[in-house]
């Protein structure tokens, strides 16, 4: 899920410190709820974690994957001029859930989130059963967006959905493709057009971020033509009002295609599909490299950034 930095009104600083005065900050435990100090780097990823973390850990495996991935079916290379993407993965569903009641109550219950404040990226998450698909899916929110910028809701929801999943495993999508065919099967049609529409994250519904997904799978793994769309319109500076689906539709890749394509992809070996062809990353991209700046240093400058921007600085 990614959610936009917003300013609030001053009255949230006094929220903040009566908070951390009783006690949020370390949550009566004598340790911090959210993570200070850097465990673990991987590409254009930072991992915050009480637990500590290796080269061989799951989280950093995933993320490693996830980039492989990015770079190779949409060209995606971390840019050594922005910021690293700084990932808190938090002790418990109980700590996570304590710190989203102080620090974001305006938020749904989520098991992790993006959000994007200036030229800082940051996930929140904490440690459970799903931790490499919750990581996959924020962190391609925070990368794409420092690769592309701003998207259409949609299609960022699509695109962390397509890459949450374990390219490696095909049969991953499986149960994704089931849900849909019950979707057909009560009456439910594609309609992208209906989706472009959408602003508002509340607005969607599972069915939507399916619905998202599929066209995402279409245009990566289905006819050329819709890989080529994707990838320039991705390439645009401006994509304001910019709709996609006329350009899909002239390309016959229109709702009727989509529906035929997921039909194909249920049959058996429909999933075992060639690997997906190599984009060529955009030249003058280098791979990031450390940060010279310290660590903490960093984290405390974000740290009264985010204050700054709840009071309206």
């Amino acid at each position: 899920m990614r959610i936009e930095s917003r300013r609030r009104p001053a009255v949230a600083l006094v929220l903040w410190m009566l908070a951390g005065w009783a006690g949020c900050a370390t949550f009566d435990r004598g340790k911090s709820l959210v993570p200070s100090k850097p465990s673990a780097r991987t590409g254009p990823f930072v991992i915050y974690s009480n637990t500590g973390a290796t080269g061989e850990a799951p989280a950093v495996r995933c993320l490693e994957a996830l980039e492989r991935d990015a770079g190779r079916e949409l060209g995606f290379r971390p840019s050594a001029n922005q910021s690293p993407v700084e990932i808190y993965v938090l002790d418990s569903r109980e700590d996570f859930d304590h710190f989203l009641r102080f620090y974001y109550p305006e938020l749904p219950t989520r098991r992790a989130f993006f959000i994007a404040m200036g030229s800082q990226r940051l996930v929140y998450t904490y440690a459970s059963p799903r931790l490499d698909e919750d990581l996959r899916h924020e962190a391609t929110h925070a990368m794409l967006h420092g690769a592309f910028g701003e998207m259409p809701l949609w299609l960022d929801e699509g695109l962390a959905e397509y890459f949450e999943t374990d390219r490696s495993d095909p049969g991953a999508e499986r149960k994704r493709l089931e849900l849909i065919a019950e979707d057909l099967a009560r009456g439910w049609k594609p309609d992208l057009a209906r989706l472009e529409a959408m602003a508002d994250i509340k607005q969607m519904t599972q069915r939507d971020y399916r619905e998202s997904w599929s066209w995402v799978r279409m245009m990566l793994r289905g006819p050329e033509e819709g890989r080529t769309i994707l990838m320039e319109y991705l390439g645009e500076p401006e994509r304001a009002g910019a709709r996609i689906a006329p350009r899909l539709a002239a390309a016959r890749l229109d709702e009727r295609a989509l529906v035929a394509y997921l039909d194909g992809l249920r049959k058996p070996g429909g999933l075992a599909e060639k690997p997906a062809p190599a984009v060529t990353p955009a030249s003058g991209s280098v791979r990031l490299q450390d940060s010279p700046e310290p660590p903490h240093r960093r984290t405390i400058r974000g740290f009264f950034h985010r204050i700054g921007s709840w009071i309206g600085l």
